[in-house]
């Protein structure tokens, strides 16, 4: 007996459940999202939102709720190797960060995962997706028309049966539903447990007058060698992060923090914490069946870098336009191919760039040639070019996997890049068009008109520009662009006529 029927079942509220739950709302496929916990995270634990997850934000009508949850201070983050916090400093990250407004009109987001949990959940409620917390997924069953999900209340132990046609897992490394569904992973396992730390103390002394504080600590007082400080949304409060130690007490706790903050006699207050593990983990497949992983299911980084909750945020960005329009018909079930071609290659550059940058931060004694040092973050934050998936490739595009952010090629499969273009309104970046819908940006005389004949006969949400040029994407003066709602160049050409076939090609229509 199946009690309750959904499109889609998202098993997971953290960044990347929620997120795939809105934008699969913005594209009108409401979704049941289930939750084992009593609701978001109430943990600051990933912090900051670069700006291609802020574009995707501003696509989901977010993005002024995560500016305005930034913590007090300067709209600046601070980034310090040092021995303790009060010194001696080995190395300022922050100070050689690059200006990244060249490559996107979005600013950088400071806000907390708990804030930023909040605003997506507020959100994706707002677009019909039912939240279910304290609800725990005890089992799934697929067939060749959909997936029976087994759900479980915690509170009254009630049992009940949803029937969908594809389930979202993002319950996280330790959920289960990867296992579950049969897929295997690989990677370089578990580095270390660490514990961290909520505590107040006065360290403005030490600390810059930055919205975000972050020590990377190297000493070998502490355990393991290592420890990281930061701080949170409340002012006087801090997170500690030390190797865990199941026996170590709360007196022994305060004396690490001593040793991190490199003050004997600093008086603070230890709040609570929790135990988790810093490992290297990538889903051999992202897709089994109906079954879609995102977010820590699919893969697993160390915090150093602070990009897991920008991944598992645009896992979802990139992964709910499909599945909506797989859902709502437009496109065919293969499009769901695409998620595992698309996103698993960029999950494996940017698991291995967060555990590079652990070694150069904060384990120099984990450096061998098989890890090397972090390959440039500009390059991984908006040079990615999709190996395969859907997309028209160009003959002769090269298998280049990263482009150069200074001189984007335009190639289908990468970001449609940040340049000006001079259209009827103006001059505008195509960064600043994208919705959820298609954008074609068109040179050609008639180009809008064609790109809107092909939407009506494919009855699809488009969105075509005429320009003065197409030139800055990298193509033909009069050549004709389609980019797909995620942003990602889907097809490019001289004749517009081109444009429904390109389109049916991207959708397996």
């Amino acid at each position: 007996m199946v009690d309750e029927y959904s499109d889609v079942v998202i098993v997971g509220a953290g960044l990347a459940g929620l997120s795939t739950a809105v934008f699969l709302g913005l594209h009108g496929v409401p979704a049941l999202v289930v939750d084992r916990h009593p609701g978001t995270s109430v943990q600051p634990k990933a912090r900051g939102q670069n700006p291609v997850a802020m574009e995707a934000l501003r696509t989901a009508g977010v993005a002024e709720e995560i500016l305005a949850a930034a913590p007090p201070g300067r709209d600046a983050v601070s980034i310090v190797i040092s021995e303790s916090m009060s010194g001696p400093v080995l190395h300022r990250i922050s100070e050689n960060y690059p200006d990244l407004t060249r490559y996107s009109p979005a600013p950088t987001g400071l806000a907390s995962q708990a804030r930023a949990e909040a605003a997506l959940a507020a959100r994706a409620r707002e677009l019909g997706t039912r939240l279910r917390f304290r609800t725990r997924c005890e089992a799934i069953t697929q067939d060749p028309a959909g997936v029976t999900v087994t759900l479980r209340s915690v509170d009254s132990d009630v049992v009940r049966e949803v029937r969908a046609r594809y389930l979202v897992a993002a319950d996280g490394h330790r959920g289960g539903l990867r296992e579950l569904t049969g897929i295997g992973s690989h990677g370089r396992g578990l580095f270390e447990r660490m514990t961290t730390v909520r505590f107040t103390a006065d360290l403005s002394a030490w600390a810059s007058e930055d919205a975000v504080v972050l020590h990377y600590l190297r000493n070998p007082a502490l355990p393991g060698g290592s420890g990281v400080l930061v701080s949170t949304d409340n002012p006087g409060e801090w997170v500690a992060g030390m190797a865990a130690d199941p026996a170590r007490d709360q007196a022994s706790t305060a004396a690490v923090i001593h040793t991190l903050v490199g003050v004997p006699d600093l008086e603070l207050e230890v709040l609570g914490g929790a135990t988790w593990d810093i490992g290297h983990r990538v889903a051999d497949h992202f897709q089994a069946g109906r079954v879609l992983l995102v977010g820590d299911a699919a893969h697993v980084m160390p915090p150093t870098g602070g990009q897991g909750g920008n991944t598992a945020l645009l896992d979802g960005y990139h992964l709910g336009w499909k599945l909506a329009a797989v859902v709502r018909g437009d496109a065919g079930p293969a499009l769901l191919d695409s998620h595992d071609a698309e996103r698993r290659p960029y999950a494996e550059a940017m698991c291995d760039w967060q555990v590079a940058n652990m070694v150069v931060r904060q384990r120099p004694d984990l450096a061998d040639e098989s890890i090397g040092e972090p390959m440039d973050a500009v390059a991984l934050g908006f040079g990615y070019a999709c190996p395969a998936g859907a997309f028209v490739a160009e003959p002769g595009a090269g298998a280049a996997m990263f482009d150069d952010p200074d001189a984007p090629t335009g190639r289908p499969g990468t970001r449609v890049p940040h340049v000006e273009l001079a259209g009827p309104d103006g001059p505008v970046s195509p960064r600043e068009l994208l919705g959820p819908h298609f954008l074609v940006l068109t040179g050609a005389p008639d180009g809008a008109a064609t790109a809107l004949a092909a939407a009506e006969e494919l009855t699809l949400e488009l969105r075509a520009y005429a320009v003065h040029s197409a030139a800055p994407l990298g193509a033909g003066r009069r050549d004709t662009v389609l980019v797909r709602p995620d942003g990602i160049v889907a097809w490019r050409g001289a004749d517009a006529a081109e444009l429904a076939k390109a389109l049916r090609t991207v959708l397996h229509r």
